[in-house]
């Protein structure tokens, strides 16, 4: 071991902690050094260890707040990814502009772990941005009780005994780093859309599906707010978690800041050759009531409007797996996903895929699905920009994560706020169809606010 190595490692490891888990992960690297030095140039490298299933001070001690820049919470997995740094970031001009890395992926530590893993962003349809991927410089997992810590570094871009440096020091933030748990109030609202403005968007945007030009359009509403003290990202996304455990829910560095979501729409899950989507269009108001619920959901339901609406998701979604898969599989009728503050018709596609085609490669196919632009896609999105129809901080994008094997996951950024310092900004928005009417697609859009808002305190 060199002498600046061995330097690190004290200077990070304070005696009393000798017996941290994080000096498993000291003796892997030095059990793993030759090779990772022995990469080639511009090689992405990864060694991966597994902790001890409880923390030595409880589930306390493990809870990657500060200093974390990505958070990701799967709940039909009983899954937990927290990302700080960064190893590598690329843009990414064709889907397989990461299949090269991936299969290059030098892959070390125990048999038997899950394979390291890259988030990436695609931004929404009306951003013409290439989708950024990037590898966390460390990474912990948490399945169910079992962890694992995962660290990373391409090869020539910062000197070994540096990168040792990194690994160690933010590894010991996330397994003990402590949240700050309150979060801000709100100060002020600069709502960007009223209630005039949105009747007028919905009303031309009716008669132009009304004249054939489209048959769908996605109009949504921003609202800038100014908070009262600095929101912690990461608290937020643990926040939304617990609130809405039906949710994808994730909080990753974008800008200056991070976008935080509580998605109910996964447009895409790969493992093997299995996938799966979701269709989610069609909305009803949640009732404390149960009797009044129910009737709202029959309602759904039974709506012509919305389940037309509905058709021309799972239908796009449909379409486009059958472009890469052997079979595709859906029900005949929608379900009801019931969430917090609404209720949206649902249905499950899932496919078998053919070989040789990737997961990134099928996010392209699928996004944007009508859900979130509209239909036709062409025509939607021209005449979403023909209204001056805005999206920023990803919303109505696509966040996701990639593994080494190749499978991964992917949500559409909705019930979203992009963070940065003492601001936020929120997006809502709402299917348009020939029948749409202005203020009840204006209740729709403040139910879907009041996902974030709510966070802060507001009723």
């Amino acid at each position: 071991m060199s002498t600046s190595l061995q330097t690190v490692l004290d200077e990070t490891r304070p005696p009393a902690e000798r017996a941290d888990p994080l000096h498993l992960l000291e003796r892997a690297i030095l059990e793993s050094l030759d090779t990772i030095e022995a990469t080639r140039p511009g090689g992405l490298v990864s060694l991966s260890v597994a902790l001890p299933d409880a923390a030595p001070d409880g589930d306390a001690a493990v809870n990657p707040v500060r200093g974390g820049d990505c958070r990701w919470l799967s709940p039909d997995e009983d899954q937990t990814l927290y990302g700080a740094g960064e190893a590598v970031r690329l843009t990414l001009p064709t889907p397989d502009g990461f299949e090269a890395h991936r299969t290059a992926w030098v892959v070390l530590g125990e048999e038997g772990l899950p394979p390291p893993l890259a988030f990436w962003t695609v931004p929404p349809a009306l951003d013409p941005a290439p989708p950024e991927l990037w590898v966390p410089r460390v990474l912990l997992r948490r399945t169910g009780g079992r962890m694992t810590l995962t660290v990373s570094l391409r090869r020539g871009d910062t000197p070994v005994a540096e990168a040792v440096r990194c690994w160690l020091a933010e590894a010991r933030t996330l397994l003990h780093g402590r949240p700050r748990d309150v979060l801000p109030a709100i100060a002020a609202r600069a709502p960007k859309t009223d209630l005039a403005d949105w009747t007028d968007r919905v009303r031309r945007t009716t008669e132009a599906i009304a004249a054939g030009r489209l048959s769908k359009a996605v109009l949504a509403r921003r609202l800038d707010i100014r908070l009262t003290g600095t929101a912690d990202a990461q608290v937020l996304a643990d926040r939304l978690a617990a609130l809405h455990p039906a949710c994808c829910t994730f909080a990753l560095a974008h800008g200056q800041g991070h976008v935080v979501a509580a998605s109910p729409e996964r447009l895409a899950v790969k493992r093997g050759a299995k996938v799966h989507s979701t269709a989610l269009a069609g909305t009803a108001q949640r009732h404390a009531d149960p009797e009044a619920d129910a009737r709202a959901a029959g309602d759904l339901l039974a709506s012509p409007k919305e389940r037309r609406e509905h058709a021309i998701v799972a239908d796009a979604i449909a379409e486009a797996l059958a472009e890469v898969c052997e079979s595709v599989e859906r029900p005949e009728t929608p379900d009801i996903m019931r969430l917090r503050q609404v209720q949206h018709l649902h249905t499950p596609v899932t496919g078998h895929l053919r070989a040789g085609v990737g997961f990134l490669d099928v996010v392209s196919r699928l996004h944007p699905t009508p859900a979130v632009l509209g239909w036709p896609r062409p025509a939607a999105l021209d005449w979403l920009r023909a209204m001056n129809e805005g999206r920023d901080g990803l919303y109505t994008g696509v966040a996701g994560w990639i593994d080494r094997d190749g499978d991964g996951e992917a949500a559409m950024v909705l019930r979203s706020a992009y963070v940065e310092d003492r601001a936020a900004v929120l997006w809502a928005g709402a299917g348009i169809m020939a029948e749409s009417d202005p203020a009840r697609e204006w209740t729709e859009t403040d139910l879907k606010l009041s996902t974030l808002l709510n966070l802060f305190g507001d009723p």
